[in-house]
């Protein structure tokens, strides 16, 4: 399946809009979260948007301004440029294909490490969704879309349900995509969060909170140790740096490839390699 060709539905979507403004949300959710219903079967169509806009989707009344954006996105080849790269990618980590939805991001930013947010990407075991802003250069959308797609790539190999991942599959998902990323794109184009925390501080917070840790299964129960709790003395991206640097440091230590480490490599064996122990 691949690329879609979302923006069909975007500018019918901007179009359907300037005649029912009123019907906003409605028609939002019709057209664009309707037709994702059957990689969501038990989730309501309200349920998908609420998803998605949480993920970087423009919000509905965002709408009226998709066509100028949807034009820059064109004029950037956006839907050619992942076509080919995922064509590249899936032959590389031989993969399974997966539709991939691109959209415009939302205009409602947030600032992660000074900088203001270009691009988010979500994955999920059968469809992947990339939010975008014109401004995204080529090398980072390439970067963006190997990053989630890797991550199909890893969960296809472990085989569990959101409910069934433990923390320390999560921790090694993240850090595995990330470390792809530098191999393939170079370290610009790594994530920043990848280098805020220092081998030592990694540690520390390894031994301290992550370590008992390891073994809570369930997607939702692994928040806080991923983006940080305050409360919970949990510094913010804590997680993702984590997890890049465990595979960083089982590589150094000898490890085998990162490709490799993809489909053969269970996430405990990573671990018991790495710099990082229990």
């Amino acid at each position: 399946m691949s690329v879609v060709h979302t923006p069909l539905v975007l500018s019918k979507l901007s179009e359907r809009i300037k005649h029912q403004e009123e019907r906003i949300v409605e028609i939002h959710r019709e057209m664009i979260c309707n037709p994702l219903k059957e990689f969501f079967p038990q989730f309501t169509t309200e349920e998908i948007q609420g998803e998605l806009l949480s993920r970087g989707l423009f919000d509905p009344f965002e709408s009226t301004a998709i066509s100028e954006i949807l034009m820059g996105l064109e004029d950037r080849k956006v839907w050619k440029i992942v076509q080919q790269e995922f064509d590249y990618l899936k032959q590389l980590w031989n993969g399974p294909d997966v539709p991939i939805f691109i959209f415009p991001l939302t205009k409602h930013r947030p600032i992660v490490e000074g900088a203001e947010v270009k691009k988010n990407g979500v994955s999920y075991s059968n469809v992947l969704f990339l939010f975008v802003c014109e401004e995204l250069e080529t090398a980072e959308l390439k970067a963006l879309l190997a990053h989630e797609y890797h991550h199909i790539c890893r969960m296809s190999y472990l085989d569990k349900s959101p409910h069934e991942i433990e923390l320390l599959d999560t921790l090694i998902i993240e850090g595995m995509a990330e470390f792809a990323v530098e191999e393939l794109y170079g370290e610009r184009w790594l994530s920043p969060w990848t280098k805020v925390y220092s081998q030592e501080e990694c540690s520390a917070l390894w031994i301290k909170y992550f370590v008992r840790a390891i073994h809570e299964k369930g997607v939702d129960n692994h928040f806080s140790y991923l983006y940080g709790n305050e409360a919970k003395g949990l510094p913010r991206w804590i997680g993702y740096g984590l997890g890049y640097r465990i595979i960083h440091s089982y590589i150094e230590n000898g490890g085998t490839s990162n490709q490799e480490l993809l489909y053969k490599v269970p996430s405990h064996k990573i671990l018991k390699g790495s710099s990082f122990k229990v």
